[in-house]
């Protein structure tokens, strides 16, 4: 549970205010009750089990995103419903669901949810009184929906250049071994044996090129080889840097068959395009399709071992794993 609030913040923000939310309106609940307004204490116990039931939501499915956008929206309603209902009472809560839709959902639910929050709820409150307490009241909605908006665009900005970091390898710009390692594993989860094949693909004779010309002359091979194995995807394919000179393909097809045709197609575009200084560059590949495995280490290991069939031939050549038993 705690290792799933660390890695979601999301659903720690959904967790953290549901419960709060829930408890704290659940309370009033009661208390109204005690004053025998009914009325009003039917609405604050639907607010705080309709709380309760996203956060389960939350709990049970992995895609939070939808589920704080639901959530969002959810309080933006409530927030204008309490707001009718409450007048001026009611603005305490408006400044949290304000501020707290930009952490729950994407940015542009948030938005749509605050600002008509804002604009409902601001019409209703002058609309009953156009008292300097409730303009004021007005005029703060708005600078926290217009501080909050702002934080959460600088925010989403920093977080896109952080993840472009993260999963993207500085030299050549593709996809670098983090991200090959959870698209192999999500491949896996999603139970697709049969259907997706893994290329590994290494240099020929590297090393002799850093030696003899430099690794500036060796980074351009790289770059090169990167763009070109771009050019060769097809629709669903992907490719990824895993380190050094090795590089790695997800493809889509249906059989071994299919992935070593995959595998020549792309070996003899290599040799045939790719120059380095020395002359022309070349690769070996090693393939295997995902069959019985349920962890990434182990699927590639059958295509790795390919690879070292291939690179034991002479490299420039392709090898792909036969089918388990």
């Amino acid at each position: 549970m705690i290792s799933r609030l660390r890695r979601d913040f999301r659903l720690t923000i959904i967790t953290l205010l549901g419960s709060v939310s829930a408890a704290v309106i659940g309370g009033f609940a009661i208390w109204r009750l005690t004053r025998d307004e009914l009325a009003l204490a039917t609405f604050d116990a639907a607010i705080a089990i309709a709380v309760m039931v996203v956060m389960r939501m939350a709990w049970r499915n992995a895609r939070t995103e939808r589920v704080g956008a639901l959530m969002a929206l959810m309080n933006s309603g409530f927030g204008v419903v309490a707001t009718w209902a409450l007048g001026p009472g009611a603005s305490g809560w408006i400044y949290v669901i304000l501020m707290t839709n930009f952490y729950l959902a994407p940015l542009r639910v948030a938005m749509v949810g605050g600002g008509g929050l804002l604009t409902i709820g601001s019409a209703t409150l002058l609309w009953r009184d156009l008292d300097p307490a409730h303009i004021s009241t007005v005029v703060t909605w708005s600078l926290v929906y217009g501080f909050s908006l702002a934080f959460a665009r600088h925010a989403l900005k920093h977080r896109d250049s952080l993840e472009a970091l993260a999963s993207l390898d500085p030299l050549t710009g593709i996809p670098n071994r983090g991200m090959l390692e959870d698209d192999l594993q999500a491949v896996i989860a999603r139970r697709q044996g049969g259907r997706v094949g893994v290329l590994v693909l290494d240099l020929d004779r590297f090393k002799a090129v850093n030696d003899t010309f430099g690794h500036a002359a060796g980074d351009a091979v790289l770059i090169d080889l990167a763009n070109l194995l771009r050019e060769e995807l097809r629709h669903g394919d992907t490719v990824y840097r895993f380190g050094g000179e090795e590089f790695v393909m997800l493809l889509p097809v249906g059989s071994e068959d299919a992935l070593a045709r995959a595998a020549e197609r792309i070996r003899a575009s290599v040799a045939s395009r790719l120059k380095g200084p020395g002359g022309p560059i070349t690769v070996a590949i090693g393939g295997a399709m995902l069959s019985i495995e349920r962890d990434w280490q182990d699927w590639f290991a059958r295509a790795d071992a390919s690879l070292y069939l291939a690179k034991r031939a002479g490299g420039n050549t392709v090898h792909v794993a036969g089918p388990l038993c």
